[in-house]
């Protein structure tokens, strides 16, 4: 009766290891992050040699500070950002629209208004990117954009 249970219980493990494939073979899923536009911000540059024209061409988005922490409740506003477009010939261009992107997943946890610009008071700690993209063109049709992250603890 002994090697009757010992045999059934060899049974139970081979069998429970063929319905669970080892963790190296599991089944992977397609993840995809979902962005939202969130609203609109514009380049600063009060030593900008250039206003955004027809013909002004965005070769790089530049964003400071990239890291930013900030406790969890506390409020930061996009005007706390530096938000730079630089053209094609190197020169800071004032004005450059942008679109300011979040995750779809995060929207609630930043508890976002736009009451004095467009800011976040996070709920929850954790690391939220918020992306801006230059609604303005690079040379090459492209669009140049620039990440942010905003660490709330």
């Amino acid at each position: 009766m002994a090697q009757r249970t010992r045999h059934s219980g060899i049974v139970a493990i081979l069998m429970a290891g063929l319905a669970c494939p080892p963790l190296g073979l599991a089944q992977h899923t397609a993840f995809t992050i979902a962005w939202t536009n969130i609203g609109e911000v514009a380049s600063q540059a009060p030593d900008a040699a250039a206003t955004v024209q027809r013909e002004t061409r965005i070769a790089r988005v530049d964003v400071q500070p990239t890291i930013v922490e900030v406790a969890v409740g506390k409020q930061i506003c996009m005007s706390s950002f530096q938000v730079r477009a630089i053209a094609a010939d190197g020169k800071l261009v004032a004005g450059v629209p942008m679109l300011l992107s979040v995750r779809e997943d995060h929207r609630r946890q930043l508890q976002l208004t736009h009451l004095k610009g467009i800011c976040m008071r996070p709920a929850r700690s954790g690391e939220y990117p918020i992306r801006l993209t230059s609604k303005v063109p690079a040379t090459d049709d492209t669009l140049r954009g620039a990440q942010v992250f905003l660490r709330a603890k």
